[in-house]
């Protein structure tokens, strides 16, 4: 008797790993990469106009209740806009955007059918767009609340895919320079530049040149605060070497005639 119920408990953890290790291998990494470009141009969008009269596009085209699957790429594509429809809302006044991504992603993304390809991207901007929420919110605990919560998600899809997309950590990065210092958030955000930073270099089809300026500006804009003007120099001119004709290069390049002469 004993061993047989020994033989059924090795067969159940067999199966289990069977099963764990078919989930694994059913992630498909080109597949990744292939979702990675496609959002590329709504992530990138900062212009409230366009991310406006975009979002009211692909708005109309969705189910009102949760994305059926063939609308899984619209709905991930309008809770990008959404997100950075909040993210620019100060340039024009928009509000409220940041709950609706929230609501929009948190379906998408605990959606069963859900491709895994897909949760990398959605749980990051997910995470993403509750912090903003948090910043939106006019009540202290509700605030709190949501970029909480918003942490958690970026914790997770970072912990889960972060060797897998660059989305999760270039996300949680912006999210935890932005906040406030008392949530202690800044290291973790510099060590997951510095790690992009590294996997650019060392796969650079995989990291796309153009959210690099960002990455070293930030980078740089860390050490002037903590007194490395050194370093921050030396992140200031690959900043401005990358985007020598863009926002992120402007502003690398003013920081660079005040500090390295």
């Amino acid at each position: 008797m004993k061993k047989e119920k020994t033989w059924y408990w090795r067969m159940v953890v067999l199966g289990i790993l069977i099963v764990f290790s078919g989930h694994i291998l059913a992630f498909d990494q080109n597949q990744l990469s292939t979702y990675e470009t496609f959002f590329l141009a709504d992530a990138g969008c900062n212009d409230p106009e366009t991310l406006l009269r975009k979002s009211e596009e692909l708005s109309g085209l969705l189910s009102p209740e949760s994305p059926a699957r063939e609308e899984f790429l619209s709905a991930l594509r309008l809770g990008i806009l959404y997100h950075n429809l909040s993210l620019n809302r100060a340039k024009k006044g928009y509000c409220g955007y940041a709950e609706k991504a929230a609501e929009l992603l948190f379906k998408l993304y605990h959606h069963p059918d859900l491709p895994e390809e897909l949760r990398p991207i959605s749980g990051a901007y997910l995470g993403s767009s509750l912090a903003l929420a948090g910043g939106e919110a006019t009540n202290p605990l509700t605030k709190m609340k949501r970029v909480n919560d918003g942490l958690k998600y970026l914790d997770m899809v970072v912990k889960k895919y972060g060797k897998n997309s660059y989305y999760p950590l270039l996300l949680r990065a912006n999210v935890g320079m932005a906040l406030p210092d008392f949530f202690k958030r800044e290291k973790t955000a510099v060590e997951d530049f510095l790690r992009l930073e590294e996997w650019h270099y060392r796969e650079p089809e995989r990291i796309p040149d153009g959210i690099m300026p960002s990455v070293f500006l930030q980078l740089g804009n860390y050490y002037k605060k903590v007194k490395k003007i050194e370093e921050a120099v030396i992140y200031w001119q690959k900043a401005y070497q990358f985007d020598p004709a863009g926002e992120n290069g402007a502003q690398a390049k003013e920081l660079l005639e005040l500090f390295a002469g």
